[in-house]
């Protein structure tokens, strides 16, 4: 099993915190070390070890294009103790990080390849660096769809870039709630409700899935009926992740560990790992 490192974080400051939902916030930041920041890059799917001084440390996914390393995103969800300590914090505070850390998406092997993206509510975050990447090299890669499920309409993540990536970006865009409400034109229930919406074909093809266990098993179970293999399959784990160092347990999963092994995991190393099925 692979170790995580154990150095101290290196120092980073907000420069800018923006509201996403009631219990979402998306940090932006940089490295107070000119030259961290220099040396910083990531393949999307990886995490950081996050410290919020006085609270503790969490794995939490990076949400912004690898491409634009001059500072990086983090979009947190108000969910314990240090997350909500993370969501009091303000421009010009300070936390420690350490990473990239865990096993990303392989996106050399996606190209010239038609990509499935599938996500289901804050599961964006950590799916957005991917659709970034590609989207910014859209030339080769071959046919994109993204199928995006929230609770409600207003837990929809990055509403400005799912309208690029539909226009320029060269994605068709399918959205759809759990809960309608009278503004909300658009398809209702799970995320899986969308491969009944537009032609979902496995020739060529590559699904990247990000989601609760619940919606992995669900969505896996929808990609097999449609004739993808094991091996077109990759899926993020990242939300099983607790201490990231493989040592409380709570990310293990048969014989691996979402935080060390993954947390990004192909369709042939998933299908001997039990999902929820509630």
């Amino acid at each position: 099993m692979k170790k995580l490192s154990l150095t101290a974080p290196a120092l980073a400051e907000i420069i800018e915190v923006r509201k996403d939902t009631d219990k979402i916030k998306t940090f932006t930041i940089k490295y107070v070390d000119k030259q961290d920041q220099k040396r910083f890059h990531f393949v999307p799917g990886k995490f950081l070890m996050v410290s919020v001084f006085g609270f503790g440390e969490m794995p939490i996914s990076l949400s912004s294009s690898p491409l634009k390393t001059e500072s990086l995103q983090l979009t947190i969800k108000d969910v314990g103790t240090i997350t909500h300590a993370m969501l009091q914090l303000k421009k010009g505070d300070k936390i420690g990080l350490r990473g990239p850390f865990g096993t990303g998406f392989p996106i050399a092997r996606f190209r010239k390849k038609n990509i499935l993206f599938v996500s289901g509510g804050c599961g964006m975050a950590p799916l957005r660096p991917l659709v970034c990447a590609i989207a910014d090299k859209r030339e080769e890669f071959g046919e994109l769809k993204l199928l995006y499920g929230c609770q409600n309409s207003d837990h929809v993540l990055f509403r400005e870039d799912l309208k690029e990536w539909g226009k320029s970006g060269g994605l068709d865009v399918l959205l759809t709630v759990d809960k309608c409400t009278p503004d909300w034109g658009g398809s209702c229930g799970p995320v899986t409700v969308l491969f009944n919406k537009t032609e979902i074909n496995p020739e060529n093809a590559v699904a990247c899935v990000v989601g609760p266990p619940v919606m992995l098993h669900f969505v896996i179970k929808e990609l097999k009926k449609c004739g993808f293999k094991d091996e077109q399959i990759y899926a993020s784990l990242e939300r099983l992740m607790h201490c990231g160092m493989g040592k409380c347990a709570h990310c293990n999963v048969a014989e691996k560990y979402a935080c060390i092994d993954g947390p990004v995991f192909n369709g042939t190393e998933l299908a001997k790992m039990p999902l929820e099925e509630k």
